[in-house]
């Protein structure tokens, strides 16, 4: 995982010098200096669970839309929505579903109408979250662009989602998936390391990186029917998201600076 964050990392830097290179064709009069803006950003992501939701689920999409502010001084904040999602992703959803499996090896359920049912299970992630950090300029950058560190705290709850095919399984359907879907909740802590470009000409303005997310999260269901009973302990979930960003940001080009 060090690995793969050094090269995402490397190649963030080398694809944003080559973004910044581009502006520099371009002659301007007057001085550049940072700005204070609202922004609106609408991000995408690949996420790697780990801790107890990396033994539930393997790897699922991150879509993410956040709402902010950067200063003069190049603070940042912002608060920020996440909706996470995977493809018949659940590690475990053999295990939970085993006392109605007909068949381990290519299991299915029996379905409303007596025929087969196959199940596909994937989860299903709500984040909420308010973030606060600084962009530090780099050699190659505007003084709006750099480096973007940020941490953030909110709450986070993830979910089984269950989808049976080809027929109607009501033994998972409504009300009875809560009896299997290992619904979790809790506080969650997250920290993120990447570059972000605000350009001088408003339309190539962006952000990528690095988001780690931990979160330690308690069961909201009173009782899962395959434990036979409920949990109460208290487990820590992970993600490690690589990130990229289309920002938004409410500017307009100084008066000062002329482009020929």
């Amino acid at each position: 995982m060090k690995k793969l964050t050094i090269i995402t990392f490397l190649l963030s830097i080398s694809f944003c010098t080559l973004i910044n290179a581009q502006e520099r064709r371009e002659e301007i009069i007057g001085q550049d200096t940072a700005i204070s803006t609202p922004f609106f950003t609408a991000s995408a992501g690949w996420t790697f669970p780990y801790g107890e939701m990396g033994n539930r689920y393997y790897s699922f999409l991150n879509t993410n839309v956040n709402l902010g502010w950067k200063t003069e001084k190049n603070w940042i904040y912002y608060c920020e929505f996440g909706f996470q999602f995977g493809s018949d992703n659940v590690k475990i959803k053999n295990d939970i579903l085993a006392d109605m499996l007909v068949n381990t090896s290519d299991p299915f359920v029996i379905g409303k109408d007596g025929t087969n049912a196959g199940v596909v299970a994937y989860n299903r992630n709500l984040s909420l979250s308010i973030f606060g950090g600084k962009v530090i300029p780099l050699w190659f950058s505007n003084p709006n662009s750099g480096l973007m560190l940020t941490a953030g705290l909110g709450f986070i709850q993830h979910q089984i989602i269950y989808q049976p095919t080809l027929t109607q399984a009501p033994q998972i359907d409504s009300v009875y998936a809560y009896g299997y879907d290992r619904q979790m909740r809790g506080a969650m802590a997250s920290v993120f390391l990447g570059y972000i470009q605000m350009s001088k000409k408003n339309f190539v303005n962006f952000y990528l990186g690095v988001q780690i997310d931990n979160a330690f999260t308690k069961m909201t269901r009173n009782y899962q029917f395959d434990l036979r009973r409920g949990d109460n302990n208290l487990y820590h979930d992970g993600m490690f998201t690589l990130k990229f960003g289309w920002m938004f940001p409410f500017y307009g080009r100084d008066s000062d600076k002329i482009y020929y």
